[in-house]
């Protein structure tokens, strides 16, 4: 433990209670929410009354634009859409059908129905939208995998969560054909990508959804790779049967998976985090009562759809608060910058690396970004100094925000003016309403007091209700009293803002992204130039991002002389990496090649001693990582 306690009482926030949705997460989205009168609105405190929509969202009002051709999504459109895809789901010929809810059993996934299962594999774009919100108006259960996933990753997905429905890109779809190959027959056999038709494609490059006023002419069926294939849009037919979405009784909200995010863990294999229809819903109340943000927002689509931060904070607030959205696939700094100038952004959600660019880059200074006036930088720690210099330099708060994906996203977050921010630097600021966090001793489990330290332990009706069919993870990160423990460790100062000083599990953030060592070790040992292999990380101060780094035992000890042999052994493993792994998880903070990794008397890696360990460095990517060890 550390500092003795400056003021006598335990570190727990006192809970602010704010409205649970009970119903279709989309039903709730989709019924303006926020304005005045409204059910959610009688539900609220006296003292948050205040903060309302205006009225009701209007049909025409733009929500998606997609940020390089200009195409756009009204509210009635997305809705109208997002219910044909819904329709086609569960009355078309597909013929899925939501999970009965006495299909829940206590001792499966802590009861979760899990219906079944809806995947997109796609980047940031329209498309994506209105298939989430039919996916959500189904009742079927949404997951949504990171496109640049290998097809041993995909693999595992696959097995964990078994889609009924793949949504992929014409690039994508022979990383789900190579991950295919890699099931079992009988896997392969009751999935049945190959034949059944439930295998979608989305050509991003030339597909003009969003550029007509209604549903657009569908190409037929091809087969690509001895797989029939369809085209997304069959998903949106001209008359499709009318579809209500379910309503929701009692605890049913509670128990119904809504969305499924894939999130790392110390093991190395993603764990599925189910997300209750009404976890997510509730959790945009606590956004909109505690993010700031209000009517009429532009806001930049970057952070990903995929993940928690653009998913809770952008894809699906646009709707609910009726803020027009301009989706970015990919960053590019050119674009994203001339995007936030010409829709005069008002609030950006952003990842370190940008706020970097915010601080320091000269291209900066050609764009106008007067109109932005926050932005929320998420995904993974941000310095104090990289903030100070953005305010400094553009006028612009970036305020850090505290969350996870079994919290469905934010729980907290920092100030609202820079005489407020300036000397909370370095903390994630208060908890929001409708949460409650403590932080509890590592020896004993035990709440701890203010400004001692401990793991931080979250619950509220917005946290998940179980990892997707991992009973060990499950029982070693929720406890019978609805705790999340997080397995980072923080602390509470005496004004109740949470600080995190320090993560329990070896899990490194790169680029807002969970990346756990254990995994790339796994892959490093299965090279057969490799005895051993530890992995810690470096941090990146330019790019604001930790990078892995290895340390490798190699078989051959000539190549612990370092020169040649060193450069061809590590950029070897360069190559071995990135055949298995998405392109965040590489080595990009280079090979130290060693004689032993440093190792406990039982085994296991002292990962705090890996940096001290003396070898040959070798870069393998032309930046080479400068940066404070």
């Amino acid at each position: 433990m550390s500092t003795i306690p400056s003021v006598n009482f335990l570190a727990q926030n006192k809970l602010v209670p704010l409205p649970v949705n009970q119903n279709n997460t989309f039903e709730f989205i989709f019924s303006s929410p926020f304005t005045k009168g409204s059910p959610t609105w009688k539900a609220t405190p006296k003292e948050l009354q205040h903060h309302a929509l205006p009225g009701p969202i209007p049909e025409e009002k733009p929500i998606f634009r997609d940020g390089i051709t200009g195409a756009t999504l009204s509210y009635g459109r997305l809705r109208s859409d997002a219910l044909k895809v819904a329709s086609s789901l569960v009355l078309g010929p597909l013929d899925l059908k939501p999970a009965p809810v006495t299909d829940s059993n206590p001792a499966v996934n802590r009861g979760a129905v899990v219906s079944p299962i809806v995947l997109l594999h796609l980047p940031n774009c329209l498309q994506f939208a209105v298939l989430a919100f039919g996916v959500l108006a189904s009742g079927l259960t949404f997951t949504a995998a990171n496109p640049v996933l290998t097809p041993s990753e995909i693999a595992h997905i696959l097995t964990l969560s078994q889609p009924s429905v793949l949504v992929t890109t014409p690039a994508g779809l022979p990383n789900f054909q190579a991950a295919f190959a890699l099931l079992p027959a009988p896997l392969q056999q009751k999935l049945g990508y190959a034949t059944k038709g439930n295998v979608f494609l989305v050509d991003l490059e030339h597909d003009d959804y969003g550029a007509s006023a209604g549903s657009l002419a569908t190409p037929p069926d091809v087969a690509v790779g001895g797989w029939k294939v369809q085209n997304w849009k069959v998903l949106l037919p001209a008359k499709p049967a009318p579809f209500s979405p379910p309503k929701y009784v009692g605890s049913e909200a509670a128990l119904r998976a809504a969305v499924i995010f894939w999130s790392s863990g110390t093991s190395g294999k993603s764990k599925g985090v189910i997300l209750t229809h009404k976890a997510c819903s509730s959790a945009i109340i606590s956004v909109w009562h505690y993010a700031t943000l209000g009517a009429d927002e532009r806001l930049v689509g970057l952070p990903p759809f995929y993940h928690i931060f653009g998913w809770a904070n952008v894809l699906m607030v646009s709707p609910a608060f009726g803020a027009t959205t301009t989706t970015i696939p990919k960053f590019d700094p050119q674009t994203y910058l001339r995007i936030a100038q010409d829709t005069r952004a008002t609030h950006l959600h952003i990842a370190p690396p940008v706020a970097v660019l915010f601080a320091k880059s000269p291209l900066v200074k050609g764009f106008d970004l007067s109109s932005v006036k926050a932005c929320t930088s998420g995904g993974a720690p941000l310095g104090a100094s990289v903030i100070s210099e953005t305010y400094k330099r553009l006028g612009i708060l970036v305020r850090m925000g505290y969350g996870l994906s079994e919290t469905s996203g934010v729980t907290g977050q920092v100030a609202n003016s820079w005489a407020e921010l300036e000397p909370l630097l370095g903390s994630t600021g208060s908890v929001f309403g409708g949460t409650e966090i403590k932080i509890v001793s590592i020896e004993d489990g035990k709440t701890v007091q203010v400004e001692q330290t401990g793991e931080i332990c979250i619950r509220s009706n917005y946290t998940a209700i179980s990892y997707l069919n991992n009973p060990e993870a499950t029982s070693e990160s929720f406890d019978d009293e609805g705790w999340f423990h997080t397995g980072d460790v923080g602390k509470f100062d005496a004004k109740g803002n949470l600080y995190i000083v320090d993560r329990l599990k070896e899990i490194l953030k790169i680029k807002g992204f969970q990346v756990a060592p254990a995994d790339l070790e796994d892959a490093l040992c299965g090279s057969p130039l490799v005895q051993d292999a530890g992995v810690s990380s470096i941090y990146h101060e330019e790019h604001a991002t930790e990078y892995p780094r290895a340390y490798v035992v190699p078989f051959d000890k000539e190549v612990l002389k370092g020169g040649p042999a060193a450069e061809e052994f590590a950029h070897a493993l360069r190559k071995h990496i990135e055949a298995k792994h998405a392109p965040y998880k590489w080595i990009r903070g280079g090979f130290v090649i060693v004689e032993a990794v440093p190792k406990s008397p039982a085994g296991k890696i002292l990962r705090r001693l890996l940096k001290d360990t003396k070898g040959h460095l070798v870069h393998v990517y032309e930046e080479k990582i400068r940066a404070k060890l």
